[in-house]
């Protein structure tokens, strides 16, 4: 098995590579020429957002491109009659797609692993060229809950990681006990740390404030687990590594907030990807390998067409879910979940025709 494993694989790969760089740049070019005249600045300027914007394209299109690939090397083998020759020498469907499937997986591993590094940041980045920013534009006027407390932001840094001019109101029994402020703090071992704040104490009697007391306190940490990425994230929906989403997600359920915008994300970035394992495993197992008993145009079409109709589907549940029209647990998921189900159940009845 191993010298045909490694030829498919390895034909899977070209095949994969070939399309991958093909569309994406395809896309790139006509992106680049819708928005040539909005470039303003140097060859450099341009060049930049062209490489952005082709590693954006990369994350969206990957999926399609691994199905793309599969089912060209299929067509490929089939036309050629290499898996009729194959079969001769004993190996059995299953075991021709191992190949295929294996690849498929790493692919997927390498594009989820770069969903943790600034590769996942290169659409936001496309944009601020764009758009003649040559940073990240601050977050103003935040407002937000963090346990029992509310917080004001007048501005939020998330480059330098810098607070400026918060206040924080401390909750209790429905009444404000403290009020703390500072003019700036910066984010460290996952807490704020204000250098001077100022901290405003109620003194009720009887439930009625009778006055306040007034002190301050250096080097005070704060709002722990709120990174600033986290927060705008939550503020402004911009690109985020996968490892910022789901710390995003763990601290909006513990404050008891709502994280559906988040988790549709997540799952965006790791189960969406999963229908292109679930193509490449049925088309695999639906197109016949026989040439005298393929339609090779029919073949395509209703491959290509299934891929591009349960691609367009899944993006829309995406968006519904990120809107909050449908919960993000009743939109991707379960779909992909029915297709791992339908590939995973053609493989083990193949597995019981050649038994």
């Amino acid at each position: 098995m191993g010298r045909a494993f490694r030829y498919i694989a390895k034909v899977y790969i070209k095949n994969f590579m070939i399309l991958l760089l093909g569309l994406s740049l395809a896309v790139v070019f006509i992106d680049f020429l819708q928005h040539s005249n909005d470039l303003q600045g140097g060859a450099n300027q341009k060049i930049l957002y062209i490489f952005y914007r082709w590693e954006s394209f990369l994350l969206l299109i990957y999926p399609l491109v691994i199905i793309f690939a599969a089912i060209m090397t299929q067509m490929s083998m089939i036309r050629n009659n290499t898996l009729v020759a194959l079969f001769s020498f004993g190996y059995s469907k299953r075991q021709l797609f191992r190949p295929l499937i294996s690849v498929a997986t790493f692919i997927y591993a390498i594009f989820i692993s770069l969903q943790f590094t600034p590769f996942a940041y290169s659409e936001d980045i496309a944009y601020s060229i764009l758009k003649k920013e040559q940073s990240q534009i601050e977050v103003q006027e935040l407002f937000f809950k963090y346990n029992s407390s509310f917080v004001y932001v007048k501005e939020l840094d998330p480059v330098h990681k810098v607070l400026y001019d918060t206040r924080i109101f401390v909750i209790r029994g429905g009444k404000v006990i403290k009020i703390v402020s500072f003019k700036r703090a910066y984010f460290a071992n996952g807490y704020w740390v204000a250098p001077k704040a100022s901290i405003k104490e109620h003194i009720y009697i009887n439930g009625q404030i009778s006055g306040f007391r007034v002190y301050h306190k250096t080097n005070l940490a704060l709002l722990e687990g709120y990174e600033p990425k986290v927060i705008k994230l939550i503020y402004e929906g911009h690109s985020l590594k996968l490892d910022d989403a789901i710390n995003a997600y763990i601290l909006l359920k513990s404050q008891g907030l709502d994280s559906s915008k988040v988790k549709a994300t997540i799952y965006n970035k790791v189960v969406m990807p999963l229908f292109a394992l679930a193509m490449v495993m049925i088309l695999f197992f639906k197109i016949p390998v026989y040439q005298r008993f393929l339609r090779a145009e029919f073949t395509w079409a209703l491959a290509l067409g299934s891929t591009l109709v349960g691609w367009g589907v899944l993006y829309a549940l995406y968006r519904l879910s990120t809107s909050g029209v449908v919960p993000p647990d009743f939109a991707q998921l379960p779909l992909v979940i029915l297709l791992l189900i339908y590939g995973f159940w053609l493989f083990v009845k193949d597995g019981k025709n050649h038994k």
